[in-house]
């Protein structure tokens, strides 16, 4: 009697909180991983392992990947040089447009993602910077650790009974349009599908067309993903149709927002504040945004706490798990042969 031989993962990253379910998930697969630095490092781990190991029938990629993204032919080539072998790329995170997906498919592979895990906490931080923008928290802790306190500052505004208004309605802006409630904000949305009317019942949100959505939005959160129709689709002529005095909010992905023109409206007052996890480089070391006093700018660490990562982990390897067991992931974005 043959023994079958185990399968082999390719892992780009060794989890920070998910070890129990790494350990099982090694029980039974052999699972060679190495910790990831920069990308030259990794294109040259990607080849290491796979002439010594593979092939390989998985991989994975886990957090912080903007040191070493994308996820391309240049760095994962060797993983498909036995065709139909490696069947599941799965990575940590919603957004796959550091991923060259149409490559993966054109591989046969899937492209698995992790859009539960980021939910809430991305929907927390959309909230936060919003709070943070309305109510001006960059210019007033610059003031205070300058020592002049309150000198100079003016009013701030308030979230309730504010129109807020999301580009994008999948299980971020839910979540955000959620947290919202207990201000009697007014939810509009803009998506590429309309929800049911029993979603936008629990929502209390309204279906708008995309300029209506500009023109009535006193915050505008954008949690759309990247696609080739949404890059820059927040240019100088969409935010000229929005309200003087207005609020844009974005937790998705930087390139959604033409940065030349949402800088130059907010310099002119057009707009009067922003809340930014993301930009539109990143790693990002210098823009005039770091030192505008009515932007609150982060690095795109939505989704970096301990429950998320930790959930974002186990989820990787669920799907990694499905496809192994049940042949196809439990959450992926792309359609290979092997599934059409």
């Amino acid at each position: 009697m043959t023994i079958p031989a185990r399968k082999k993962i390719l892992g780009i990253g060794y989890p920070k909180f998910a070890i129990a379910e790494f350990e099982e998930l090694a029980k039974t697969y052999d699972i060679f991983y190495f910790h990831p630095d920069d990308r030259k490092q990794v294109i040259s781990e990607v080849k290491r392992l796979t002439d010594a190991h593979g092939p390989f029938d998985a991989s994975w990629v886990l957090y912080d990947t903007a040191r070493y993204a994308p996820f391309d032919e240049e760095m994962l080539a060797p993983v498909f040089e036995h065709p139909g072998v490696c069947g599941i790329f799965s990575q940590g995170g919603a957004g796959v447009d550091s991923i060259d997906c149409d490559w993966l498919t054109s591989k046969n592979c899937y492209v698995a993602n992790t859009p539960y895990a980021v939910s809430d906490a991305t929907a927390d931080m959309g909230i936060t910077l919003m709070l943070c923008a309305l109510r001006g928290v960059n210019e007033r802790q610059a003031n205070a650790r300058a020592g002049k306190w309150r000198l100079g500052m003016g009013l701030a505004e308030d979230p309730a009974g504010k129109t807020i208004g999301f580009l994008g309605m999948g299980n971020i802006g839910k979540s955000m349009a959620r947290k919202t409630q207990p201000w009697g904000m007014k939810v509009i949305y803009h998506n590429r599908r309309r929800m049911s009317p029993k979603d936008e019942q629990a929502l209390n949100a309204t279906y708008v067309s995309f300029d209506q959505l500009l023109a009535q939005s006193e915050v505008l959160s954008i949690n759309c993903p990247l696609t080739e129709e949404t890059k820059g689709i927040i240019d100088a002529a969409a935010i000229a149709k929005m309200q003087d005095g207005a609020y844009i909010v974005n937790t998705a992905r930087g390139g959604v927002i033409d940065e030349e023109a949402m800088i130059a409206a907010l310099e002119s007052g057009k707009l009067a504040g922003a809340g930014l996890d993301v930009l539109t480089v990143e790693p990002c070391e210098s823009s005039p945004l770091f030192d505008m006093p009515n932007v609150m700018v982060i690095p795109h660490c939505g989704a970096f706490t301990k429950g998320t990562i930790h959930r974002g982990e186990k989820e990787v390897f669920a799907n990694v798990k499905a496809y192994f067991e049940q042949g196809r992931p439990v959450s992926y974005v792309n359609t290979p042969e092997r599934d059409a």
